[in-house]
C-alpha cells in the first residue's frame, strides 16, 4: 500500500474517532444535569409552606421530595416544569410539626428522566394554627375574661388586651401562658364601663425561638361595673325568683301582678315578648321603675327552638329599648327549647338565659288554685319559678302566692340577684340558669 493511501486511512480513522469521541460526550452531557443549589424555605404557614431555589440551567424541571424530620423516607410529592421554575408550594402538612425536604432538577432523556445526583436536605417546622378565641366576658367590677380551644401541639399561648375597638394593639398589655391545657385567662383591675379587646395566639419552640401562630380574631367587651345586691336581700337566707313569661297581657293580669309585687315590696324577672311589650309602653316602664329584672322572649313568640333565629332576639331587645330606653339583661327560650344559636345570641348582646326549677304550669291549668299548691307544695330555696303574666288565674295565685311566701321566710328577689346571692358572683352572659347555682348549658 501507498503511503498516500496509508495516510488516508489514518486521517479517516482519527476523523471517526473524534467524531465518536464527541457522540459520547453528548451522550454523557445528555444523562446528566447539574444540582440543585441554595434551597431554602421562602415561607412558612400552619398547612404548608413555600420553597425556592436557584436555578439548574438545562434542566427540564424539578422534583420535590419530603420526609418527617428525622425520619429519612422521602417521598416524591411533586415537581415543576422548566428551568425557571425554582418555586413549589407544599401543601396538607400537619400544624406545629417537623418536616425536611429536598430538591433535584432533572433532564428528559430519551424518554426516560434523569435527576441531578447531589442534594441539600432542608428543614422546617409548621407554624401553630391560628387560635380560636371562644369568649370574651366581665362578670364582676373591673374584670376580663377570656376563653380559647386548646391547642394540644402548642406549648403555650401569648395573649393581649388593650382598651378600645381592637383596631390597634400598639401598646397592649401582653402575657404567656406557658401550659398548652390552660383554656382561660383572667385579668383584674380594668376601669369599668371602658371596652377592652382580646386576642390571642400559640406558639412552639424551634431552634431555640419561638413559631407564633396566627392571632385570633379580636374580641371586645365592655368591662362591668361594681354591682351592688339589693340591700333588702340577705344572701344567708332563703330566696326564690318568680319569673312571668309571655307579657304584657292585654287583659289586665300583667298590672294586677305588679300592683301585687309593688305592694309587698318584692321583685321578679319579666321575659318579655317584644311586640307585646312595645305595644304596652307603661306597663313595661313601669316595671323598670319598680326595679323588675326587664327579659326578652323572642319578638312575637312564633318561633321555637332551631327555628328561633338571632334576629327574633335582637328584634325584641331593639323593641323593648326603643320603648323603655333598657335593654334586657336576660333571655327565656320560647317553650325552654333552647340552641346554641340562641346562647351565641345571649352573648353577643350581653344576656344571661335562664330555664326554670319549678313549671307551675300555670298555661295548662288555668286555675289558680292549682297553681298556689304547685309552688307552695314543692318550693325550695334557690328556685326560678315558671309563670306566666297573661292570665287572670295566675294573678290571682300570684296575689295569694307572695304574702305567703314571705311568711315563711322567702326573700323575693330577681334572677340576678339570685344567682349573685347564692354564687358570689355575676350571671355569665351566654349560659343558661336553671336555679340560683345551676347553669344548664345542654341545648336542643
Amino acid at each position: 500500500m501507498s503511503r498516500s493511501k496509508i495516510f488516508a486511512a489514518g486521517a479517516a480513522l482519527i476523523v471517526l474517532i473524534i467524531i465518536a469521541g464527541f457522540s459520547a460526550l453528548s451522550i454523557v452531557q445528555a444523562s446528566t444535569v447539574g444540582d440543585v443549589e441554595k434551597t431554602e424555605v421562602a415561607e412558612t404557614y400552619d398547612t404548608g409552606a413555600k420553597l425556592s431555589w436557584k436555578k439548574v440551567s438545562a434542566a427540564d424541571g424539578y422534583y420535590v421530595y419530603q420526609s418527617a424530620a428525622g425520619e429519612n423516607d422521602f417521598q416524591s410529592i411533586g415537581y415543576t416544569e422548566g428551568e425557571n421554575a425554582t418555586e413549589y408550594e407544599v401543601a396538607d402538612l400537619e400544624q406545629a410539626t417537623e418536616y425536611e425536604f429536598y430538591v433535584t432538577a432533572y433532564k428528559d432523556n430519551k424518554n426516560k428522566d434523569v435527576e441531578s445526583e447531589n442534594h441539600t436536605v432542608i428543614a422546617l417546622c409548621t407554624l401553630p394554627a391560628k387560635q380560636t378565641l371562644k369568649s370574651v366576658s366581665s362578670d364582676s367590677e373591673g374584670t376580663l375574661s377570656a376563653e380559647w380551644e386548646i391547642n394540644a401541639s402548642a406549648a403555650g399561648y401569648h395573649i393581649q388586651y388593650i382598651k378600645g375597638d381592637g383596631s390597634d394593639f400598639e401598646g397592649a398589655v401582653e402575657d404567656y401562658i406557658e401550659d398548652k391545657a390552660v383554656p382561660d385567662y383572667k385579668v383584674e383591675g380594668l376601669e369599668p364601663k371602658e371596652t377592652y379587646s382580646v386576642r390571642v395566639r400559640s406558639y412552639i419552640p424551634y431552634n431555640d425561638d419561638w413559631l407564633y401562630g396566627e392571632w385570633s380574631d379580636v374580641q371586645s367587651v365592655e368591662i362591668a361595673e361594681k354591682v351592688e345586691m339589693a340591700s333588702d336581700v340577705d344572701p344567708n337566707k332563703p330566696m326564690i325568683a318568680l319569673t312571668f313569661d309571655d307579657g304584657p297581657g292585654y287583659n289586665g293580669a300583667s298590672d294586677r301582678i305588679l300592683d301585687c309585687l309593688e305592694q309587698y315590696g318584692a321583685r321578679a324577672t319579666f321575659f318579655m315578648v317584644g311586640k307585646n311589650a312595645v305595644d304596652h309602653p307603661d306597663n313595661l316602664k313601669r316595671k323598670v321603675d319598680l326595679g323588675m329584672e326587664i327579659g326578652n322572649h323572642t319578638w312575637n313568640h312564633d318561633h321555637y327552638g332551631s327555628a328561633v333565629t338571632a334576629s327574633d332576639i335582637k328584634d325584641a331587645s331593639d323593641g323593648i329599648y326603643n320603648t323603655c330606653g333598657v335593654y334586657p339583661t336576660c333571655f327565656r327560650s320560647p317553650g325552654g327549647n333552647t340552641t346554641q344559636t340562641i346562647l351565641d345570641e345571649c352573648a353577643a348582646e350581653e344576656m344571661v338565659a335562664y330555664y326554670w326549677s319549678l313549671d307551675t304550669l300555670d298555661w295548662k291549668s288555668r286555675d289558680a288554685n292549682a297553681v298556689y299548691y304547685k309552688v307552695m307544695d314543692n318550693v325550695q330555696d334557690g328556685d326560678i319559678i315558671l309563670m306566666h303574666e297573661i292570665y287572670d288565674s295566675t294573678a290571682q295565685a300570684v296575689e295569694w302566692l307572695v304574702p305567703e311566701l314571705l311568711k315563711q321566710g322567702y326573700q323575693l328577689v330577681t334572677c340576678q340577684e339570685l344567682v349573685y346571692a347564692k354564687t358570689g358572683a355575676m350571671p355569665e352572659k351566654g349560659h343558661q340558669y336553671m336555679n340560683g347555682t345551676t347553669i344548664k348549658d345542654q341545648t336542643s
